[in-house]
């Protein structure tokens, strides 16, 4: 049985009265597993055909799976980044909105990712602004924003408020997926609920309050804020609502999914343990009525950088622009977006960097772009040389001189080079997680 301090367990009790026994027996079970599927390398449908684990659909998410308790991380196709380990419950949140696919997204409080990568497959033809305070939780951002190969994400290491300068009024969608006291993920372990208090739910709210007052900064007129948390305090989630709503023109939009309702706002969704198969979740999607009158900041101008982008006509079989920032190079869809006074860990996909005798490509060209290489080798993810190769080992294998990508079951693994006739394994070494 966990132990949980009675303050939360009699909060509990007052909301969820005749359930709160199957709500406290739902928390001595294991944690649901889930997996999202990542179409820009995989189709879905594909990858329903091909897994080698069994796996069941999120009713709410199409390209969400149930799976049992099992480690994927050294899974060849999680390597590829055909798909990403996700709580089910969390992937509701990115379905409270039915996004268009051109959108100007920004997720204020992203990392680890998976829903910055959920929005990322919903906007193909968008824009999306993924930000994390913390340094060392924006690089685990990256590492899996990198691994989905995912060519319209910008990465941003900020705080809320230097967010809100640069893009004042131009948002379309902001998702706050706010730092909360985490009391839906208790059944992940003992030191989340060790460091729950009763005074951490109030502190939490006032942090998340400032982070939605930068938000609404960010977003046009008639554009959508989604708040989530994966918490059930009642001050933390209606209350946040409310407070917020009370000094900013919002329309509570009713979220049509037959989830518990929230207390006392039933446009709004609870998910919890025992009526879903997931952790708990809350979520709140708001439309902004009032005007903004803010001035964002200045375009940031970036040189292009003509070296790589003939580089890549001869490797590659597409012709796009590469600008710099700092001492990299990047392909980025949409200039206007990179903003002055902003610390960007990417903005768009990492090619590499401009060295005086070479071009050191960067990993994440071959998995955005692997399909696009002229030079390139195909494995089904079961063919014992993909081991290999995710060890960092050669493969024994013939093909054309010069850069190439290796493809898994139609997903970019990652890259090669081949000299003399010799096959240089261009796999990262921090990676090589099979010895």
């Amino acid at each position: 049985m966990i132990n949980l301090e009675n303050t939360f367990l009699q909060r509990m009790r007052n909301i969820l009265g005749n359930e709160y026994g199957e709500f406290l027996s739902s928390l001595d079970k294991n944690e649901q597993k889930g997996i999202f599927i990542n179409n820009h390398k995989i189709n879905t449908k594909k990858f329903e055909e091909i897994v080698d684990f069994p796996i069941s659909p999120v009713p709410y998410e199409k390209s969400g799976f149930y799976i049992d308790n099992i480690k994927l991380g050294r899974h060849p196709l999680h390597h590829a980044g055909a798909f990403y380990v996700q709580d089910p419950s969390a992937m509701f949140t990115v379905n409270a909105l039915n996004f268009k696919g051109d959108e100007m997204v920004l997720d204020m409080c992203a990392s680890p990712g998976g829903k910055s990568i959920q929005i990322a497959n919903r906007i193909p033809n968008g824009i999306l602004i993924s930000n994390e305070i913390v340094k060392s939780r924006a690089q685990i951002l990256y590492s899996n924003v990198e691994r989905m190969g995912l060519d319209n994400v910008l990465i941003t290491n900020e705080e809320p408020k230097n967010i809100a300068l640069a893009y004042a009024g131009e948002i379309d969608v902001c998702l706050v997926d706010a730092p909360c006291s985490g009391e839906g993920m208790f059944r992940r372990g003992e030191e989340i609920t060790k460091s729950w208090n009763a005074n951490l739910p109030k502190m939490c709210s006032i942090r998340q309050l400032e982070i939605l007052e930068e938000a609404n900064k960010c977003l046009k007129e008639n554009g959508y804020l989604i708040y989530s948390t994966c918490t059930y305090s009642i001050e933390e989630n209606e209350d946040v609502v409310r407070a917020f709503m009370a000094k900013h023109d919002y329309e509570l939009i009713n979220i049509e999914y037959p989830f518990s309702r929230g207390v006392g706002l039933n446009e709004t969704v609870r998910l919890y343990p025992h009526k879903v198969k997931g952790e708990g979740q809350f979520v709140a999607l708001m439309k902004k009525l009032e005007k903004n009158n803010l001035c964002s900041n200045d375009r940031l101008n970036l040189k292009e950088n003509k070296n790589i982008e003939n580089f890549l006509k001869k490797i590659t079989n597409f012709n796009k622009k590469v600008y710099n920032y700092k001492n990299f190079s990047f392909i980025i869809k949409d200039l206007n977006i990179v903003k002055k006074d902003i610390n960007y860990l990417s903005i768009g996909v990492l090619i590499g960097v401009d060295k005086k005798n070479y071009i050191d490509i960067n990993h994440y060209l071959f998995s955005a772009f692997g399909a696009e290489f002229k030079n390139h080798i195909e494995f089904e993810y079961n063919d014992p040389n993909v081991l290999k190769y995710l060890r960092g080992e050669t493969i024994d294998v013939s093909g054309d001189e010069g850069f190439g990508a290796i493809i898994v079951s139609g997903c970019p693994l990652g890259g090669y080079k081949i000299s003399n006739g010799k096959f240089k394994n261009l796999y990262p070494k921090g990676l090589r997680n099979f010895n």
